[in-house]
């Protein structure tokens, strides 16, 4: 039989076309509009076909815009004419409407005569053409047609933005335009440019050469010389570039920390006076600007004034994140200035520090943003807070009615992985495409006038770990689709699996433009399938023209290797291997899973779930459990949790074959305790990224009782148990060696 899958496995098929795929494409559309209604009939763009506007110079740059696409894509030539002197059949209609209040709505109708777009600014029009640019087929067979339907589209957020950390890696000018142009279609309008670190100083600043001849350069491990920077003019083009898009770009400048690469060039503004390196490794620095010596505000005021005259945002991003107050401590002008100021503390002369610097930025007309820690000794009076470690520092911010972008890293930092194997190096983490659209930005606890102090919601990208733009492309792509819908469409009308099927079309759109993104893989990825008896395992892909190769023997798929034709067959225990490869030759990465035969009504553990924050394991047989139930192997997903912070009590037997001496392996993002027969075999609590301890025990063959005590305090979750033993190879226990009962 095909497998009609339980709930509680974590294979999902991708997804089941319930419209014919013709249909599907016409109405693919990402993000999902507010209103759409489909209706009969198609237009047709033809050699006659005219584009109707009111001449200014915005309604003309967008009219070139269209019809620069419909040239690309059919050949057609379009001709643009004042809609006053026009014909409005067979024409494509621009109208700037007073009427419409919502600066970034906009109205499109496709009817078989006439295409109407309306908005009151050059931005909402501009969305409504990144819409209708979906709706055209990738590539032309036949005559250029679009479905007639009505949308009223506006977004539900202000602020959608992407971040892209150019100081670890630099990329070119060019990769950065291409960057922006990505953005563009999936309507987000913020792009956030993080311009100053420790490994590096990435724009000119001309009072300040230094910054550029020597921050802006870092001697690797091997000794060699790697960086760059921008010079105020490429600045000036990138953010004109962006504005030809209607995207907003926010300069990041670091303070008071993460500032190694400044204080290299100019080291009299330390605590130390030096002297310094730029930064080649990654992690906190404890050298950061010296908050005692009016030098440094006086440099950080003319650095500034030469971004703002850059950069025409409203806000100037001045991070504030992990500052330590080591140097401080023992500096002796930040001890004068603390006493002076009546401080009580290093954290309150941070709190000045960023006042300080928000009242020059406050003078010339502008606002500052930063990372969540800047709400450490209070917060300064007119200052954004971009929430970062978790929603704590976002929900603290808008409850004393500041403005908020919320950019947890559990859903919005994409430098994290995607899959549990075969993805590109990474910093840590493991955030999935559905985990990114699962986000709501709007923590629950907040009220209506609090919730609309969060203007939205931010996907990061850091560059630890990511040297190249292709590494760039697939690490964004497609978890960005999925936040573009998450910050614009309807909380109520998002659905992960029509989503999903969307995105087909989106795959083909990004190929088409030479975008790097990762492709699906065949199945969604858990380490190990359960079932129950023989049955068949339906494989999926949903880029078109794609093929799957798969292996039963542990070897990696080739286009050498079996072809998927037909839905798999299983009577056994088998290691299943499978590679998505398209026709240009690209793949996806390598979904590696061990079927493995169970009773669902013998094998597993129970499980009970809490609620808490703890820096340790909690004595859970304490605890009230929120709920508890059954699960068939040891795994996150297995149990449904909404929370950040959470702590699981898991147990049940473990059978043990042969006698010998095992060891167990304990991987957790945060701590996890093993117990096996009533005796603790790794001990690995507190809070800490995922890391791995291990523990060795003798054990006679039988059954023993077997628990995990684990809890999760906010950012990465991670909980994975494997052994190794008498002819056992260090593997995931298998869920047919766990039992409820001992019999």
């Amino acid at each position: 039989m095909k497998r009609n899958l339980p709930a509680y496995f974590l294979l999902v098929l991708l997804f089941s076309v319930p419209l014919s795929a013709q249909n599907f494409e016409k109405i693919s559309i990402v993000p999902q509009p507010a209103k759409l209604e489909l209706t009969k009939g198609a237009f047709a763009f033809d050699g006659g076909t005219k584009i109707l506007i009111e001449q200014n110079d915005e309604t003309v740059k967008l009219a070139n815009l269209l019809a620069g696409t419909i040239k690309n894509l059919s050949g057609l030539q379009i001709q643009i004419t004042n809609s006053a002197e026009g014909d409005p059949k067979n024409s494509v209609r621009i109208i700037i409407d007073p009427a419409i209040q919502n600066t970034e709505e906009y109205y499109l109708s496709i009817k078989p005569d006439a295409i109407t777009i309306k908005s009151n600014t050059g931005a909402g029009i501009f969305y409504a053409l990144q819409t209708l640019f979906q709706l055209f087929p990738v590539e032309l067979k036949n005559e250029l047609t679009v479905p007639c339907l009505e949308i009223k589209d506006s977004p539900r957020f202000k602020w959608r933005g992407v971040h892209l950390d150019v100081c670890r890696h630099f990329f070119p000018v060019e990769f950065v335009k291409k960057y922006i142009d990505v953005l563009a279609m999936y309507k987000m309008n913020t792009f956030h440019w993080h311009l100053t670190e420790d490994q590096g100083w990435r724009i000119e600043i001309k009072k300040y050469p230094k910054l550029t001849e020597v921050g802006a350069w870092r001697k690797e491990a091997d000794g060699k010389l790697y960086g760059g920077f921008y010079t105020q003019d490429q600045v000036r083009e990138i953010v004109g570039y962006a504005k030809e898009k209607y995207i907003t770009v926010v300069p990041e400048i670091e303070m008071p920390g993460h500032s190694l690469a400044a204080l290299a060039a100019y080291p009299e503004l330390s605590c130390t006076g030096g002297p310094f390196e730029v930064g080649n490794l990654w992690g906190v620095i404890e050298d950061v600007y010296c908050a005692g010596n009016d030098n440094t505000f006086e440099f950080l005021q003319n650095v500034l004034t030469e971004v703002m005259d850059l950069f025409p945002s409203e806000y100037i991003h001045i991070g504030g994140d992990e500052v330590p107050k080591t140097r401080w401590e023992n500096c002796e002008k930040c001890q004068a200035r603390i006493q002076n100021e009546n401080l009580k503390d290093e954290h309150e002369l941070q709190s000045y520090f960023i006042q300080r610097i928000e009242n020059f930025i406050n003078s010339k007309g502008k606002k500052i943003i930063g990372w969540d820690e800047i709400l450490e000794g209070g917060l300064a009076p007119n200052a954004a807070v971009m929430s970062w470690r978790g929603t704590e520092g976002g929900i603290a911010a808008a409850k004393m009615h500041h403005n908020v972008v919320m950019s947890p890293g559990t859903h919005c930092y994409f430098d994290h992985y995607q899959a549990l194997s075969g993805e590109p190096k990474a910093i840590g983490g493991y955030t999935t495409l559905e985990k990114v659209y699962s986000y709501e930005p709007v923590p629950d606890v907040l009220n209506n006038e609090e919730a609309k102090y969060i203007m939205g919601a931010q996907a990061n990208m850091w560059t630890e770990y990511i040297e190249t733009t292709n590494h760039v492309e697939y690490m964004l792509l497609p978890r960005m689709c999925a936040l573009s819908e998450v910050v614009w469409s309807p909380k109520e009308s998002r659905n992960i699996n029509d989503f999903v099927q969307r995105m087909t079309h989106q795959y083909d759109l990004l190929a088409s433009k030479n975008f790097n993104f990762r492709i699906p893989t065949p199945f969604a990825e858990s380490g190990e399938y359960l079932i129950t008896d023989s049955e068949e395992i339906a494989l999926n892909s949903p880029v078109k023209n794609s093929k799957i190769f798969y292996t039963l023997d542990g070897s990696e798929p080739t286009v050498n290797s079996t072809l998927y034709t037909k839905p798999l067959l299983f009577s056994e225990d088998e290691l299943l291997k499978a590679k998505t490869f398209l026709a240009n030759g690209r793949t996806s990465t390598t979904s590696s899973i061990a079927i493995t035969l169970i009773d669902t009504t013998e094998n597993g553990l129970y499980y009970k779930y809490f609620t808490g924050e703890w820096d340790s394991i909690p004595n859970f047989w304490e605890l009230r459990p929120e709920t508890k139930g059954r699960v068939h192997k040891i795994s996150l997903g297995e149990v449904k949790h909404a929370d950040d912070n959470f702590g699981l009590d898991l147990y049940g037997f473990i059978e043990i074959e042969d006698d010998g001496e095992y060891t167990f392996y304990v991987a957790s993002d945060d701590g996890a305790n093993l117990y096996i027969d009533n005796k603790i075999v790794v001990n690995h609590d507190g809070t800490h990224a995922a890391t791995e301890k291990s523990g060795k025990v003798y054990l006679d063959s039988g059954r023993y009782p077997f628990k995990i005590f684990y809890f999760e305090r906010g950012g990465g979750q991670d909980l994975k148990v494997e052994y190794e033993g008498p002819g056992i190879n260090k593997k995931q226990i298998p869920a047919n060696k766990l039992f409820f009962d001992n019999y």
